[in-house]
C-alpha cells in the first residue's frame, strides 16, 4: 500500500505498485548503446550464415582444386597411353625387321654389300663415273687419275686374318 501523502502509480508493466516505472521509450541510461553493426554482425543467425558461408566456399575451393588435378591427370594418362601406342607399333616394327634380317636371303644380301662371295665366284662393282670423267668422255680434257668408269674385282682365296674368318663362317653357312 502507498504510503500517506503518495499516491500510487499503477502501471500495467510495472509488478509493484508503490514504485513508478519508466516505459520502454524512453531512455533511462547515461551510457551509450550497442551499435546495430555490431549487434547485426554478431546475432546468432548473422553468425551461422557466415560460417555456412565459409562452409560453403572452402567446399567449392576443394571440388575445385580436385577437379583441376583430375583433368590434368587425365590428361597425362592420355599422353603416357599414346606413348605406349607408338611404343607397341615400334616393337612391332623391329620386330618384323629381325624377322628379316635373319632370313639367309638378307644374311646373303648384307654379306654381298660387305664385299663377300662365294667361294670361284666373280664380283663385278660398277662405280658410277665422276663428273671429270663424264667430262672426258664428252671430249673434254680431264686428269687421267681422277676417276676410273668401272672397277673389276675378283674374289680370291685366303685373304688370311679378319676376312677369312668371315668368309670361313659363310661358307659354313651355305654347306
Amino acid at each position: 500500500m502507498p504510503t500517506r501523502g503518495t499516491l500510487p502509480i499503477i502501471c500495467p508493466f510495472s509488478g509493484r505498485l508503490d514504485y513508478p516505472t519508466i516505459p520502454d521509450h524512453v531512455l533511462s541510461t547515461s551510457e551509450p548503446k550497442a551499435s546495430r553493426a555490431k549487434v547485426h554482425l554478431a546475432a546468432p543467425d548473422r553468425l551461422i550464415w557466415l560460417v555456412v558461408g565459409a562452409i560453403v566456399l572452402w567446399g567449392v575451393w576443394a571440388f575445385g582444386s580436385e577437379l583441376m588435378l583430375n583433368l590434368r591427370l587425365n590428361h597425362e594418362v592420355q599422353s603416357l597411353r599414346d606413348g605406349n601406342a607408338q611404343l607397341a607399333a615400334s616393337n612391332d616394327q623391329t620386330r618384323k625387321q629381325l624377322a628379316v634380317a635373319t632370313s639367309p636371303a638378307a644374311m646373303e644380301e648384307a654379306a654381298r654389300k660387305a664385299g663377300f662371295a662365294r667361294p670361284g665366284e666373280q664380283v663385278y662393282v660398277i662405280v658410277k663415273p665422276s663428273d671429270s670423267a663424264a667430262a672426258a668422255a664428252v671430249g673434254e680434257t680431264a686428269a687421267p687419275s681422277a676417276a676410273p668408269s668401272a672397277v673389276v674385282r675378283k674374289a680370291t682365296k685366303g685373304g688370311g686374318g679378319v676376312i677369312d674368318t668371315v668368309e670361313k663362317w659363310w661358307r659354313s653357312l651355305w654347306h
